[in-house]
């Protein structure tokens, strides 16, 4: 703070009276301060001493106030702060005599929010897998952040990536440059609760999760379930009992459930001693029965146990007499079915040649006598025949992955033979090795496989696909959408899946960066951004007071935990512009006529540059599974969804238009559930009926408002098209644009 003496002020905005005469002065001093983005304020500057003075505020020494600063009666005044209030700023006093200056800096920040862990959020892990935790926050200035074990801070010592309670060598838990928590090797002791804090000069914000290790539930190797061992009359055999699991299982024999102990250490039954025992023990679990006579013959069961559980299988021994030839091990159970099984496929196949070699034949010699109606009736139960060897040869190969996909142009005779070479190569050129994947984080579990999180340089990808040979390392987050299913209708989704970003190329649509095909699981790798999913965003730019009034008003079944602090609000402009980069992409995908089936915030991302993408992570069983419905065994979106794909599973680019609707509902609600008051059972009696009706929010603009109620339409035929939504919605942000300039022209005037 400063005081000058000479000069003179113009306009007073406060007159003081003093009650004594004297030297003029601040009573206190104004002090700088700083304010949360978006707030109000008040920043004092009283005087005392002179007589009569007058005290006016300027930004900098002598430039006027901006927008959103005003003063009165001494008394600088913030309405909303913004970043383009903050700077230096000076209060003058004078009685005509005597001027003093105060000078003072005013600051707009952003708390730290932070983004990852979210609130309460547990990880699981096995015994000995490797985890990463992230800490990723926000704010401005930018926070730094820490971990902390149980409210125990995590240090980096030195400037290395550990952890304080390890030298560098031998650390397992490791604090990496971007504050990512690498703990190696997990153990049961790493179960805790561990925060993530961020703190700058605009406050502290922490998340906490959960780390649960799991151990390794014992699994008995050997023998196997149903196992059969044959033996003859005199023979000595060894029965392995083999079981793995962290910790290491013990392992222990029975028979028909009675327990074969180890005496004194010694490596036999207890029914006899050492010399004269049949039934010996080993130290590696191995149970050898010498001179096997038919008493024998029984069950008898291998069980494995740890603190993790216990596993049992159990074989039969049968003691056969000397002279009587055992049957082998596949003419057991299993051996018969793969018997009958192959006997049946082999025949059958026998069955098709003979039938193509007896019309094949037919028609040579109908050819020959010119018998034209006949050769196409032959030609036509050929055709059958063949038709049925490719179905067989298709079911030999249903464990394939990308070589099922329908073609309308492959009907031909030339292209048939050609056909399964096509599909086998199609997805080539996206393979990619799973080794180039990082940082893999488990979201939750989707319709086919459990979804992931992980990072990969683009630059690795460029370079196997022989585009660029050296180039910089650019880490990209992607989302890893694992196949572990075999079901015939998840692997013509996951298909459709690929088929629907592979097609199309759209700045706002995720990429198709990569498939991971080498060994099982499949993965299926796009484009994933760094602010994460909309619905997340959304909710994070609730008040503190709009959340709980939400909370408040559908209950707390539906209501989601706040964010530590909230962000900026999303102004109308940028309002409008999602729901135009939305129309955009959903346009995109029906100018290729493909449906997305699943259009909704928690399925779009969002960049730090406010831009929206596309996807579909389609969580359904994890953190967004309380938004999907199971209908007839299939999970669906029922709150998104029309009448037409609920009832009678049509789906079609106007019940895309209908979740279009929808989702640009949840942007301008902050990502509330639709429906929140009504259960599942009673959203789809309404939907049945007829009577489910769209409550459109008081700040979206009139004319959007009319656009939504057309997207929800029962009549499918009644909805409009993407490409006229698409320009609709621009034509609304012309609008809004014009609107903007002329208020600030009129302000200005």
């Amino acid at each position: 703070v400063g005081h000058g003496h000479r000069g003179r002020v113009r306009k007073a905005n406060r007159r003081h009276r003093a009650t004594t005469d004297g030297v003029l002065r601040f009573e206190p001093e104004p002090y700088s301060k700083k304010f949360e983005l978006g707030s109000s304020g008040k920043i004092h500057c009283k005087v005392a001493g002179g007589v009569t003075p007058t005290v006016q505020w300027f930004l900098n020494e002598k430039d006027p106030l901006p927008d959103g600063i005003t003063s009165a009666n001494g008394t600088l005044m913030v309405t909303e702060a913004k970043k383009i209030q903050a700077g230096n700023y000076s209060c003058h006093a004078s009685d005509g005599d005597q001027i003093i200056t105060a000078r003072i800096s005013l600051d707009v920040v952003v708390s730290p929010r932070v983004l990852e862990p979210t609130p309460g959020q547990q990880v699981h892990v096995t015994l000995g897998q490797t985890v990463s935790l992230n800490c990723l926050a926000v704010g401005d200035p930018p926070p730094t952040t820490h971990w902390d074990r149980n409210l125990s801070i995590l240090h980096q010592q030195n400037g290395a990536d550990i952890d304080e309670s390890a030298n560098s060598s031998m650390s397992r838990l490791v604090i990496l440059s971007n504050g990512t928590l690498v703990i190696q090797n997990a153990t049961e002791v790493d179960s805790d609760r561990y925060g993530c804090t961020a703190g700058s000069a605009a406050g502290l914000a922490r998340n906490e999760l959960e780390l649960i290790v799991h151990p390794v539930s014992p699994r008995v190797l050997e023998p196997t379930p149903g196992q059969q061992v044959h033996v003859t009359l005199g023979q000595t055999v060894s029965l392995n009992c083999l079981a793995v699991g962290d910790p290491p299982p013990t392992t222990h024999w029975d028979r028909n459930l009675s327990i074969l102990h180890q005496q004194n250490g010694a490596d036999i039954d207890e029914s006899a001693n050492s010399s004269m025992s049949r039934l010996v023990i080993l130290s590696n679990g191995t149970l050898v029965i010498q001179n096997a006579t038919e008493v024998d013959s029984d069950r008898y069961g291998c069980t494995a146990g740890s603190a993790a559980g216990l596993a049992r299988n159990e074989l039969e021994l049968i003691v056969h007499p000397v002279g009587e030839l055992p049957p082998a091990e596949s003419t057991g159970v299993a051996g018969k079915a793969v018997l009958v099984s192959i006997t049946v496929a082999g025949a059958y196949m026998i069955l098709v040649l003979v039938l193509m070699l007896y019309c094949r034949r037919r028609r040579l010699q109908r050819r020959q006598r010119g018998e034209k109606l006949e050769l196409e009736m032959a030609e036509g139960r050929e055709k059958l025949v063949e038709e049925g060897e490719k179905k067989i040869n298709g079911a030999a190969q249903n464990g394939r992955l990308l070589c099922d996909r329908e073609s309308g142009a492959d009907n031909s005779e030339v292209s048939g033979t050609s056909k399964t070479s096509k599909k086998s190569s199609q997805y080539d050129h996206l393979s990619v090795p799973k080794t180039l994947l990082t940082d893999i984080i488990t979201l939750g579990r989707g319709e086919f496989g459990d979804v992931m999180l992980a990072k990969i340089d683009l630059a690795q990808i460029k370079k196997l696909r022989n585009k660029e040979d050296e180039s910089e390392s650019v880490m990209q987050p992607v989302l890893v959408k694992a196949l572990t299913t075999k079901d015939n209708v998840q692997l013509s989704e996951f298909r459709r899946q690929l088929d629907l970003f592979s097609r199309v190329r759209d700045e706002h649509i995720s990429r198709l960066l990569g498939l991971c095909t080498a060994d099982e699981p499949h993965y299926m790798l796009l484009e994933h951004t760094d602010w994460g999913d909309l619905k997340t965003f959304l909710i994070a730019t609730r008040t503190q007071e709009e959340n709980e009034e939400y909370i408040a008003r559908v209950g707390p079944g539906h209501g989601l935990p706040p964010t530590p602090t909230s962000i900026e609000p999303l102004a109308p402009a940028h309002k409008m512009a999602l729901a135009a980069h939305l129309a955009a992409a959903a346009s995109r995908l029906s100018h290729k006529r493909l449906t997305h089936r699943d259009i909704a915030a928690r399925n779009c991302l969002i960049t730090s540059s406010l831009t929206l993408k596309l996807s579909l992570p389609a969580l359904t069983r994890g953190p967004h599974s309380h938004e999907y419905y199971k209908m007839h065994d299939t999970v669906i979106p029922l709150r998104w969804l029309p009448v037409e794909a609920v009832l009678e599973d049509e789906y079609s680019i106007k019940s895309d238009v209908y979740m279009y609707g929808a989702t640009i509902w949840e942007i301008y609600t902050k990502a509330e559930l639709p429906f929140a008051k009504l259960n599942d059972n009673s959203v789809l009696e309404r939907l049945k009926s007829g009577s489910l009706d769209w409550n459109v929010p008081g700040s979206m603009p009139d004319k959007l408002q009319e656009l939504l109620k057309r997207c929800w339409s029962k009549s499918p035929t009644d909805r409009p098209q993407f490409p006229e939504i698409f320009e609709e919605v621009n034509n609304m942000i012309k609008d809004l644009a014009d609107n903007s300039s002329q208020h600030s022209a009129e302000r200005e005037k």
